[in-house]
């Protein structure tokens, strides 16, 4: 189990790297994707099978079909590069220090990381014991379609006019041309 957690990570890491480090967006995209899939498998090795499915399904799939749907209506040999190299390093390692330091936080207030590797905290109301009670899909369904009906009708709607507007900035574009 440590051998895949190990090759997921290793692969979830590289493919952040190329989200940073890549010079064309469609390439940016893919290796999105290549993180996206790793992070669903490090989502199985913790439990979480529905997070997994809906890592795959929703943003290794439609989210990343949206993205590059987007990127070839805008044309990407057309974009300026204005940034450098140098410039997203820095800004990634920024970004990785400030990552590190809210862990590190984390780790402070109380949430520890036992000897066989699981975290021990606060539980909250929905402990592991009563999740397995009722099963995964079932608590996060009822919870999803009841409490945060409202969050997830007004992301679904977010989804659905940032496909419009990709369309209709890239006809508009087209008919200046």
């Amino acid at each position: 189990m440590s051998v895949v957690f190990g090759l997921a990570a290793v692969i979830a890491f590289l493919g952040a790297l190329g989200v940073v480090l890549s010079e064309r967006t469609i390439y940016s995209a893919m290796s999105l994707v290549l993180n996206m899939v790793a992070l669903a498998v490090l989502f199985l090795l913790l439990d979480a099978q529905f997070i997994a499915a809906v890592q795959i399904i929703v943003y290794a799939g439609a989210v990343m079909v949206l993205f590059v749907f987007i990127i070839a209506l805008l044309s990407p040999g057309a974009e300026e590069r204005l940034r450098s190299v140098e410039l997203r390093l820095l800004l990634g390692g920024v970004g990785a220090v400030a990552f590190t330091l809210l862990i590190g936080r984390l780790t402070l207030n109380g949430i520890t990381v036992g000897a066989h590797g699981r975290l021990h905290g606060a539980l909250g109301p929905f402990s592991p014991v009563a999740v397995n009670a009722h099963g995964q899909v079932q608590t996060l369904g009822d919870q999803l379609f009841t409490t945060y009906l409202l969050p997830f009708e007004v992301t679904s709607l977010l989804l659905l006019v940032a496909a419009v507007g990709a369309v209709y900035l890239s006809r508009r574009r087209r008919q200046l041309v």
